[in-house]
């Protein structure tokens, strides 16, 4: 993670977020089956787009490095 930018790290992390939300609450493989409909429903494009914003995080990289 050196070779990445301030903007690259928290659009990082903001994707690892997504996709753990997204497995966490995903009914087949989560661990919390007990929650809202409405989460498990957002669960499967929670994951994809937490995906994507990872990829994305990689062309914020610093050019020294």
């Amino acid at each position: 993670m050196k070779k990445h930018t301030k903007l690259g790290k928290r659009i990082f992390w903001a994707g690892f977020l997504f996709t753990m939300l997204g497995i966490a609450f995903n009914k087949s493989i989560g661990t919390i089956t007990d929650g809202p409909e409405i989460l498990s429903t957002f669960s499967v494009p929670s994951i994809i787009i937490g995906i994507i914003i990872v990829i994305t995080s990689n062309f914020f990289t610093n050019k020294k490095v």
